[in-house]
């Protein structure tokens, strides 16, 4: 029982990392006036993309699974004592380090900026397409 509620929990996980990827905000001038919602969406979902296969943009796994994995293993080990002492160790450290992992992965993917350098490189070439940006959001 315990594991099935690890495992969806890890799932979720997965499922919500996308959501908490960082964008370009961009300045509304006029190449971002003349070209339109729809056309500046694509724009930065073409730059982003193009950053993503030149240079790679591993910061925010990175640290999802760095926090991710300390929480699991603080949370394992506060489970683990309180289960001592309420007399079922296992489980309690079982679900002590499916929270923490929880916890500590979503922490770090909330938390975490775009690599330097995947960052920059999105930032010019939408710079290069008459956008201006102005931060990440």
């Amino acid at each position: 029982m315990n594991k099935r509620i690890f495992f969806m929990i890890l799932a979720m996980l997965v499922l919500a990392c996308p959501a908490c990827a960082k964008k370009p905000v961009l300045y509304p001038n006029e190449q971002y006036k003349e070209a339109g919602e729809a056309k500046v969406s694509d724009d930065i979902a073409y730059c982003m993309e193009f950053a993503e296969k030149s240079v790679g943009n591993t910061s925010k796994a990175k640290t999802s699974v760095k926090t991710g994995v300390k929480g699991g293993l603080i949370g394992g080990a506060v489970g683990l004592g309180i289960g001592i002492v309420t007399g079922s160790p296992g489980s309690s450290a079982l679900a002590g380090a499916a929270g923490g992992a929880a916890g500590g992965a979503v922490g770090g993917a909330m938390q975490d900026n775009p690599d330097p350098l995947y960052r920059k490189f999105v930032e010019r070439c939408l710079r290069e397409k008459g956008y201006e940006t102005m931060g990440w959001k």
